[in-house]
């Protein structure tokens, strides 16, 4: 009974680490997503030091937010990152929509702004957001933003992020993206660090 208790323990940690080597891996083609990032960037006169690249057709307990850095040629931040609840998306497929009230993630590319102070919940930051595609054209006007919230700092594949108010062990866990870009907190200050220093606006692309 001892003997298969072992194996039994022995095979758990090797699941675990190998769902957290998937779910920390980055995508195949995120060295060709970022070569097109920085041509963008090139034409339209953002930060060509680094950009942040949202892959929002991973699974979403996969790292899938990158903090792109040029000059190295490799992300220097990977994070989870939730999508938007509206139009029956679901925690593994979500839908996208440029639509006022649609409470849907939009895809394109954005400028990010300047960090402000979020009057719900009060007193929290986050970084806005202008859509600079058709796809995306309203984000301002929608409130889409970067802001941080209570997700874990590491992957939690083969768990999906809930769309909406989820309990585990019944503690209620909240992603709160009604189409925000939303990212665990200590993520959230290194994009910020980035963007206050750098010399250029940084430039965001939502894809999938």
């Amino acid at each position: 009974m001892k003997r298969i208790l072992l194996i039994s323990t022995s095979s758990a940690a090797f699941l675990l680490l190998l769902f957290l080597i998937i779910g920390h891996s980055v995508p195949r083609d995120l060295d060709e997503r970022a070569e097109e990032a920085l041509e963008y960037c090139e034409e339209n006169g953002y930060s060509t030091e680094y950009c942040l690249l949202v892959d929002y057709g991973r699974h979403s307990g996969r790292v899938r937010f990158f903090l792109w850095d040029f000059d190295k040629g490799k992300p220097v931040l990977k994070s989870l990152c939730a999508h938007g609840y509206g139009k029956g998306s679901t925690a593994r497929r979500p839908v996208f929509s440029n639509d006022p009230g649609s409470f849907c993630s939009s895809l394109g590319h954005y400028r990010v702004g300047k960090e402000k102070t979020m009057s719900k919940p009060k007193g929290r930051k986050a970084l806005l957001l202008y859509g600079r595609d058709k796809t995306n054209s309203n984000a301002l006007y929608r409130g889409i933003l970067i802001h941080p919230v209570s997700l874990p700092n590491f992957s939690i594949y083969p768990l999906l992020i809930p769309v909406k108010v989820h309990k585990v062990l019944g503690r209620k866990i909240r992603p709160k993206s009604e189409g925000c870009i939303t990212i665990p907190f200590r993520k959230y200050s290194k994009v910020v660090e980035t963007v206050e220093t750098g010399s250029k606006p940084l430039m965001l692309w939502v894809y999938e």
